[in-house]
């Protein structure tokens, strides 16, 4: 479920400063190149080209050679030097020869995603055959045409390409649904928030875990988080609360991972009223698939798209799966109580009864909690310009319109 989403007047909550940083850690990518070699000045040209706009370039002094390149169209400056391409980058990248450039830069807290996709689209196409590029806070590699896949369509990248979502379970000597998570994000410091974690969750929940982390992260680039130990909601039905990494490990239990010294700010999610460390019922229920996590506007507006280019497809799969008892379909429809322009939307979430040819029969999945003229269970008919967003509910996790080769997988298996 979803509103225009406001995480704060969702909760009835102000917003805590202390979880937001004075200033965003470092961002660097590694670019590779296939070409051997490249001047500054070069790289400086072929800048102000992609740019077309003047740029200013000065020297960094005490070293061999650095350059600090400010762009007008770009919010902060980015200091450029070149690195060796070391062998372990070339075995790992399987590049025969080359060169690499180094970029440092902080994005601008107030849009980091818009900022990060701005500096792939110009890194990106610097004419010196650009192979990959390497965001070192997260470790991510991404090919030339994972680049071009993400950064040069009409859609915005998800915002999940910001950070780095981590799962660690322990103990190793037991079988793994004994096994208890620890889920942790890298990389929302350089966006100017704190990191986000989530303890003490049973490894069988891990997914749901995972996805209520990546969630709440997509979120906070939104608006602010709530302030300590007070309950908010990322979902219908699905409570939450924040405390400080030093109180969490006070109830972590002896045989859980996540005990590590922390060299960054961390919230760590627990249940609404944080009398338990994990929050077991929002877990639980997420896995029920009765309800889902609210997306953030941006979000909305990419997945409209996509949920729109792969209508056919959902369909498809929709018809295969009908109302199993291991999977399910669920569209998501904005919803208000009126006709009125400004009136609240409400972003319902429909389950999916049967398929039409290019409509499908729903009923509503949650009581809604703006929206007063629907009661849960309602059932009605849709098409595809009516929904902003769906999914399908496996037994391995969500899929949307983005995980189009896992939809056509999982199409393939419940129909063989």
């Amino acid at each position: 479920m979803n509103h225009e989403f406001d995480i704060l007047s969702f909760a009835g909550l102000a917003g805590d400063c202390s979880w937001v940083l004075d200033e965003p850690e470092l961002t660097e990518f590694r670019v590779v190149f296939t070409e051997e070699s490249f001047t500054p000045e070069e790289i400086a040209k072929a800048i102000a080209n992609f740019a077309e706009e003047p740029i200013d370039v000065e020297w960094v002094e005490e070293t061999p050679w650095a350059i600090r390149v400010r762009v007008p169209s770009l919010p902060t400056d980015v200091i450029l030097w070149e690195e060796e391409l070391s062998p372990e980058v070339k075995d790992q990248q399987e590049v025969k020869s080359g060169s690499m450039l180094a970029m440092q830069t902080k994005l601008h807290p107030a849009d980091p995603l818009t900022h990060f996709s701005n500096l792939m689209r110009l890194f990106g196409s610097l004419p010196f055959g650009v192979h990959s590029i390497c965001d070192v806070p997260t470790g991510r590699w991404y090919p030339k045409h994972v680049i071009q896949e993400l950064f040069f369509q009409d859609v915005d990248a998800p915002e999940e390409v910001l950070w780095l979502t981590r799962l660690i379970e322990a103990p190793e000597d037991v079988e793994p649904e004994e096994r208890w998570a620890w889920v942790s994000t890298h990389g929302l410091e350089r966006c100017g928030k704190v990191e986000l974690e989530m303890l003490s969750v049973p490894a069988v929940l891990s997914t749901e875990a995972v996805h209520c982390v990546d969630g709440l992260a997509a979120l906070t680039l939104e608006q602010d988080l709530p302030q300590v130990g007070q309950a908010f909601a990322i979902g219908h039905g699905l409570n939450l609360s924040l405390i400080e990494v030093p109180e969490a490990l006070k109830m972590l239990g002896d045989d859980m991972p996540g005990k590590e010294e922390r060299h960054y700010r961390s919230a760590v999610l627990t249940s609404e009223n944080h009398s338990l460390l994990c929050p077991l019922q929002t877990l639980e229920l997420l896995r029920s698939t009765q309800t889902a996590i609210a997306k953030t506007s941006r979000s909305t507006n990419r997945r409209r798209s996509l949920a729109h280019q792969n209508w056919n497809a959902f369909l498809k799969v929709a018809k295969s799966v009908g109302r199993g008892e291991h999977a399910a379909c669920m569209v998501q429809v904005p919803w208000a109580n009126n006709e009125e322009a400004d009136a609240p939307r409400e972003y319902l979430w429909f389950t999916v009864d049967s398929v039409g040819k290019q409509s499908i029969e729903t009923t509503l999945a949650h009581q809604p909690h703006v929206v007063d003229s629907l009661k849960e269970g309602h059932q009605e008919t849709f098409v595809r310009d009516d929904v902003t967003d769906w999914v399908v509910l496996t037994p391995v996790g969500p899929l949307g319109p983005s995980d189009m080769e896992s939809i056509e997988l999982f199409t393939e298996q419940i129909q063989s």
